[in-house]
């Protein structure tokens, strides 16, 4: 938890805070070049929470940070607008560039024995471009709609809530349990993977129903905008789903 101009975030909404909390302090966090070389004592400093949790997985977030820097600094003159301008409004050629050129991002794993990608972070990361400049500038992509949800641990839930995936007796229990999976594991790959084509024929049947009506026909959605909506009810809604667990897992991947 992060306190910021009086009121308290968690979850992904602390790193936020947290960010603006350094920004506001002066602090260059959003330079290519302090976070390659940022130690992780003042990282710590700059991440530390306003309660007694510890920050999960602290040395691999330090490790991506100062991979990212670097990879910046080296290639592209550390400004990330850079890596934008090269893939010429091109979501896909984006997405690509990123998991070649920064490995923390190669979100892959092997299911009966083929290599299935999921690149989660690295199409939210277009996706948040694609938002915060609301499709103009450089959050302009032709191709942007190619882009899938972002397959974690929360979407599915909003997904079962809704009756878009039903779990297994099987898969339930093991939920219920709390074991820690890891990545790669057979129920973390099907229950991402699933995720990703439920929210596919949503969008479809979405895209459908508004093309329908002459009002709405000329209405956008794709998987981004679906994904933002189960994952905002998902926390709007926490209470409505003690009955639906959530896959645990602890990786860079989400």
């Amino acid at each position: 938890m992060v306190k910021y101009k009086g009121k308290e975030y968690t979850g992904y909404w602390s790193w936020c805070a947290a960010l603006n909390r350094a920004l506001d302090n002066g602090i260059k966090i959003t330079s290519a070049d302090f976070f390659a070389s940022v130690s992780k004592d003042d990282l710590r400093e700059i991440l530390k929470s306003d309660s007694d949790y510890d920050i999960p997985m602290f040395e691999e977030r330090w490790e991506v940070l100062q991979e990212a820097g670097k990879v910046l600094m080296k290639k592209y003159n550390g400004q990330f607008s850079n890596v934008i301008e090269k893939c010429e409004k091109s979501a896909q050629s984006l997405l690509k560039l990123v998991v070649t050129d920064f490995p923390s991002y190669r979100d892959t794993a092997e299911y009966n024995g083929k290599k299935v990608s999921f690149y989660k972070r690295a199409q939210i990361l277009i996706a948040d471009i694609w938002s915060c400049f609301e499709g103009k500038s450089y959050g302009e992509f032709n191709d942007i709609d190619t882009i899938t949800m972002f397959a974690d641990y929360r979407i599915p839930q909003s997904l079962v809530f809704f009756g878009a995936m039903e779990y297994s007796e099987e898969l339930m229990n093991y939920l219920k349990k709390g074991t820690m999976m890891k990545t790669g594991d057979r129920f973390e790959m099907e229950i991402r993977g699933c995720s990703i084509w439920a929210t596919e024929m949503i969008c479809k049947q979405t895209r459908q129903m508004l093309d329908d009506d002459d009002e709405t026909k000329d209405t956008m959605v794709n998987s981004i905008l679906i994904d933002h909506f189960l994952w905002d009810f998902r926390r709007d809604n926490n209470d409505k789903m003690p009955h639906i667990p959530f896959h645990r897992i602890r990786c860079i991947y989400y």
